[in-house]
């Protein structure tokens, strides 16, 4: 992901999650952390994520798939090549957050390896309320 990535991961942010990053959380993200991008072959983004890197540990700290796109598999496809790239570079373990309502992505996530942990009570903030995350953590190759 580079800068210029940065207008079409924040248009994808702010459709695909309740409590969207504002582009600078964003940028700061980009800069401090790793983000990648999957693109078609004309260039059109399909999805990001941003991954937080600890000694041997990962930490998917933000991923989305453009909704018009969900359901062809684009969310596997990225998943599976950033853990490709990152087990490379000698991560271990990954760890994940995601709301306890969000089966889709829970699904996803069991069927790449990742194994429940446990629940972070009222994890996420929002206007509507808070909501619970389920703590994920994947140790071995991808399913």
């Amino acid at each position: 992901m580079t800068r210029a990535d940065l207008f079409a991961v924040h248009a994808i942010e702010q459709v695909s999650h309740p409590s969207p990053w504002p582009m600078k959380g964003l940028q700061e993200s980009l800069d401090s952390h790793h983000g990648f991008v999957l693109e078609e072959a004309g260039g059109r983004l399909l999805g990001f994520a941003f991954v937080q890197r600890i000694l041997d540990e990962a930490h998917l700290l933000d991923i989305a798939i453009d909704p018009e796109l969900r359901g062809h598999g684009y969310g596997r496809e990225l998943l599976r090549r950033l853990m490709d790239e990152v087990m490379v570079e000698g991560i271990s373990i990954w760890f994940l957050e995601v709301r306890v309502s969000n089966l889709p992505a829970i699904t996803l996530y069991q069927s790449l390896g990742y194994n429940e942990l446990s629940i972070r009570r009222n994890y996420y903030k929002d206007a509507g309320g808070s909501e619970d995350a389920l703590l994920m953590a994947c140790s071995t190759g991808m399913g």
